[in-house]
């Protein structure tokens, strides 16, 4: 009788323990909504013309150029100014309305909310992607070279990630072509509606890079965030489209899924590390190639020129491990390594510092036949 109790007390601890795995796989690999991802929601204490002052929280506290968005809305905030332990006094630089006192409003690292025009006053086209999946909705931004730039965003985010420095890179005449991908709002969903952490993704990077050629691309700059820089190496291994790629920008670019996984489960689950192994056991069950997802080891072989951001304060994508990405070839990886600055938050840090370094491998690498990239015409 004893045994049989013992043994119904193990079958329910392990239906359990699979139950939580389960559920905890999916906080990595369901595809959320924007409003569904974490992010802070400080209260604003105080609004004048020029500053504004916000419930304290921890990313609050870093220095640079950040925004919040509420209601449609957005405003972009500059250098701290005091604080307190219980708030954070900022510049404003930007807003399209005053943040109501008392509201909440959400924290934003890409900056701005919305699209190329009505954020950063640049001329786009909405074009769509044929792909494996469906039609994948893009921003074009025209311009005059025969090399384009393609951008990819990370994990969870959207197209706005790339605003920050799309004003540059079309001043240098490129055209731009910022994509979506399967399970992004508004774009195909994949048949699981789950994402692949790069593993499938990458094809749609190698739709997007047909569609520029057949739209007169000489050859193509990839510019991945996060997941996204996961998705660009995939892209590079796999595809015979990688032929067309002249270089590479890359900013907190997951190169090890298996490193990341643990942290970003540890940080937003907060659990056990042996837990969190057995949830990544789930998650190759599920259909993520962990050991296919991990970059370090073909950097030695590296040839395209590469541009790598990352911050040391990362709290998703070790910076170690783009430290020794950036070691094992540096004759071809140029790395900026960007003191306290957290993921995809290097621009955020020193923008001046961020774009400096962005133009100048630009123009290292962008030297090529110009020619007028017309807005693509859509059937």
């Amino acid at each position: 009788m004893f045994a049989l109790l013992a043994g119904l007390i193990l079958l329910l601890l392990l239906s359990m323990l699979g139950i939580a795995g389960w559920v905890s796989s999916e906080q990595l690999l369901r595809a959320k909504k924007v409003d569904q991802v974490h992010a802070p929601r400080p209260r604003v204490i105080e609004v004048t013309d020029d500053t504004i002052t916000l419930q304290r929280t921890q990313d609050i506290t870093y220095d640079g150029i950040y925004g919040i968005d509420w209601q449609s809305n957005y405003a972009v905030l500059g250098r701290i100014i005091s604080t307190t332990e219980q708030a954070v006094k900022r510049t404003l630089l930007q807003t399209t309305q005053q943040p109501p006192v008392g509201s909440r409003v959400r924290w934003n690292v890409f900056v701005y909310l919305g699209d190329p025009q009505r954020t950063r006053g640049l001329a786009y086209q909405d074009v769509h992607i044929p792909s494996q999946v469906g039609l994948l909705p893009a921003w074009f931004i025209a311009g005059s070279r025969a090399t384009w730039m393609l951008m990819v965003h990370g994990y969870n985010a959207t197209r706005e990630q790339g605003l920050c420095v799309l004003p540059l890179v079309q001043s240098m005449g490129f055209p731009v072509l910022n994509i979506s991908y399967r399970n992004d709002p508004g774009a195909p969903p994949s048949s699981d509606h789950l994402y692949h952490l790069g593993d499938t993704e990458w094809r749609d990077i190698e739709a997007a890079v047909q569609y520029a050629r057949d739209q007169g691309a000489a050859d193509i700059i990839l510019y991945g965030w996060s997941m996204g820089g996961s998705m660009v190496e995939t892209f590079l291994q796999r595809s015979a489209e990688a032929s067309h790629i002249r270089a590479v920008i890359l900013d907190s670019p997951i190169l090890n899924w298996h490193a990341a996984t643990i942290r970003l489960m540890h940080e937003t689950i907060h659990l056990p590390v042996w837990f969190l192994l057995f949830v990544e056991w789930i998650i190759a069950r599920r259909g993520v190639n962990f050991s296919a997802l991990n970059y370090l080891h073909l950097a030695p072989q590296r040839t395209l020129p590469t541009l790598l951001f990352h911050g040391t304060a990362d709290t998703l994508a070790p910076v170690a491990v783009s430290d020794a990405f950036a070691q094992a070839c540096p004759q071809v990886v140029t790395y900026q390594r960007v003191n306290g600055a957290d993921h995809v938050q290097s621009w955020n840090a020193d923008p001046q510092a961020y774009e400096d370094a962005l133009r100048t491998f630009l123009t290292h690498v962008g030297m090529s036949t110009t020619h007028t990239a017309a807005l693509p015409t859509e059937e």
